[in-house]
């Protein structure tokens, strides 16, 4: 669990770069890069310049720039990005647009 079992409902939303360590209840929004670090759940939308997704993404995300998204990481619903780069390994379902 992200954090070591801090867990936040609500949504979240940072004015610069964000990591998040916490398992969130809601949708994330940074207006930079925003990592969600392993074993990180969030059940809303990330949404971000730069996205690195290690943990769990479970309602998608849409960053205004590049995706990455980790070895071990579970990434479901909807992907927007203008670049995309999913490592061996992830888990990822949904629908992908790039450009």
């Amino acid at each position: 669990m992200g954090g070591e079992g801090l867990r936040i409902w609500g949504d979240v939303k940072f004015q610069g770069d964000a990591v998040i360590r916490a398992d969130v209840k809601g949708s994330v929004g940074g207006a930079e890069k925003v990592i969600v670090t392993e074993g990180t759940v969030v059940s809303g939308l990330v949404t971000g310049t730069d996205l690195r997704i290690e943990g769990e993404a479970k309602a998608g995300v849409e960053a205004r720039g590049r995706l990455w998204i980790g070895p071990r990481a579970k990434v479901k619903g909807r992907c927007v990005a203008r670049g995309v780069r999913i490592e061996p390994g992830a888990t990822f379902r949904g629908e992908l647009q790039v450009g």
